[in-house]
């Protein structure tokens, strides 16, 4: 039942009541979110890991302290309220649940920490209020910063960064060859690799101008540019400074604007346009609003017995429904059938050979691998062909097949130089691949992908996650398939080989079946 509704009486208030009235609500309320805690303890674990680990999400680390001072500063104001029930705003846990049981089955973790946030301001609005919880609706709004996202635009940063530098260097006239996000000048070579794509100093200004934006300005038109102005000039800012990075390094040898100097002069960069768009951001900041004071009387609501315990009901409800599906994602599995997935990886008229040393996978830790090599029992001094296999088990611990920052292929050294989409016959089916060149210094490789998910061959994002998601639910099984052979020619010649290998493969796709078959406990020979 809401603020102000009939069965609430209002009467002035005793400072002792008024303390015992927030103790009772911040009571529940820090039991419920501790409860919450527990149920999203691993995923709480792994955002907490990525602030340590990468620098992009170390301001996250500040995020919660801030949120504290927002709150702190509204003490004058909150005093003029008394916490009440709201158990009606509990309806808006249906849809958060939905979204996170997607997430958890199609084991998208951010759209799990996303949810984690979102239930965590569902229970402060329901406990305080939704009086208190207006007042204090940006700091809790902020919360949401702690969720470390944005990988996903890391490949279209690296791209928008590669076209500043060669935008620049054609304007200088300065000699170049670009190999994808390589540029080859005459004094040195120079990649826009993934810690130059400008990420971490994109979010942290974000981040930032969230924060000023709300603290400097009243009118909704300054909020909207200022934050365009936080999502755009850093992105521009991050081109320029790898434009003159890439110029300095090439004039001076390298002797300047490498290795340490590129990270310091890099941070020294950031820095300063972040403190540019402060600088002029406050140059049209709005009049502070007038400061809230407690003063008077409290309009304060006797405890409706009957919104305490809808809202303690729902709680619990929501509480239960996370152990209930965390349960049963978390249900034991087995293992996938090594043998089956071994011969499904034999190549009829093929013999295997020592696999290569330059290139593996980087996907997310499978169930089981397969990694094999492979020559022609004909062709004597054949180039071989690489084929690897990543099965996994669908369940609570595994991951996405679509993970940020996960390649067929190392980051460092390779990098992808062409990419472009392909049929090809496996057995009976047909089997859609991504095809890739990438290039390390003067080598080159030839990469073929595609996902398998429950007897689905895909290469489709939007069809992976659906796949991925109804495999979850159904304990299923996925797989992902990687032929890559050295382009020692034209490109036609290596995909030939593939095209080879993969055509000899007859029993992969009921191989890939039996594996899992064999998991579930079926019949391996079905």
């Amino acid at each position: 039942m809401s603020d102000g509704t009939l069965s609430e009486r209002y009467r002035d208030v005793s400072h002792d009541r008024v303390v015992a009235a927030w103790t009772r609500h911040l009571g529940i309320l820090a039991i419920g979110l501790l409860l919450l805690g527990a149920c999203f303890a691993a995923d709480i674990q792994s955002a907490v890991t990525v602030w340590w680990v990468y620098p992009a999400y170390s301001h996250c680390f500040l995020i919660i302290p801030i949120t504290a001072w927002l709150i702190w500063e509204k003490r004058e104001s909150l005093k003029s309220n008394l916490p009440s029930f709201s158990p009606q705003i509990l309806l808006a846990a249906i849809p958060l649940l939905l979204f996170w049981t997607i997430g958890k089955f199609a084991s998208i973790t951010e759209a799990r920490q996303f949810a984690f946030v979102g239930l965590a301001e569902i229970f402060i609005a329901a406990v305080l209020g939704w009086t208190i919880f207006r007042k204090i609706a940006f700091a809790c709004l902020y919360l949401l910063f702690l969720v470390p996202t944005g990988q996903y635009l890391i490949p279209y940063l690296q791209e928008v960064t590669a076209k500043f530098v060669e935008w620049g260097l054609n304007l200088a006239a300065i000699p170049y060859f670009r190999d994808g996000l390589v540029f080859e000048l005459v004094n040195g070579r120079y990649e826009i690799a993934e810690a130059c794509a400008g990420l971490r100093f994109l979010i942290a200004t974000v981040a930032l101008g969230a924060l000023f934006a709300y603290l400097s300005y009243r009118s909704k038109t300054k909020i909207a540019l200022f934050l365009l102005a936080c999502f755009t000039v850093p992105i521009v800012g991050n081109g320029i400074r790898a434009l003159v990075t890439v110029m300095v390094a090439n004039y001076t040898d390298n002797r300047v604007a490498a290795g340490f100097d590129h990270i310091v002069y890099g941070w020294v960069f950031a820095v300063a346009i972040i403190m540019l768009i402060l600088s002029v951001g406050s140059r049209y900041r709005d009049p502070e609003a007038p400061a809230e004071r407690a003063g008077g009387a409290i309009a304060a609501p006797v405890p409706s017995y009957g919104s305490l315990a809808a809202t303690l009901g729902g709680i619990a409800a929501t509480l239960i429904v996370l152990v209930l599906v965390s349960q049963y994602a978390a249900a034991d599995t087995g293992s996938p059938d090594i043998a089956a997935l071994d011969q499904a990886a034999g190549g009829s008229g093929w013999s295997r050979t020592a696999p290569a040393l330059d290139w593996h996978t980087d996907f997310s830790p499978p169930a089981a691998r397969i990694e094999r090599a492979f020559v022609p029992r004909n062709g004597s001094g054949a180039t071989p062909v690489d084929l690897a296999i990543d099965y996994y088990v669908r369940g609570a611990k595994s991951a996405s097949m679509l993970a940020s920052g996960r390649h067929a292929w190392q980051s460092d050294p390779w990098h992808p130089i062409q990419h472009q989409d392909r049929r090809q016959s496996v057995g009976a089916e047909t089997m859609p691949v991504d095809e890739y060149v990438i290039s390390s210094g003067g080598a080159q490789r030839l990469v073929w992908v595609s996902y398998w998910i429950d007897g689905h061959f895909t290469t489709s994002t939007p069809l992976i996650r659906l796949l991925e998601f109804r495999s979850g639910m159904m304990h299923g099984h996925s797989a992902i398939l990687v032929l890559t052979t050295p382009v020692n020619g034209p490109q036609a010649e290596a995909r030939d080989r593939l095209e080879a290998l993969l055509s000899s493969l007859h029993d992969l796709p009921a191989g890939l079946t039996r594996a899992g078959l064999a998991r579930a406990g079926a019949p391996a020979n079905n």
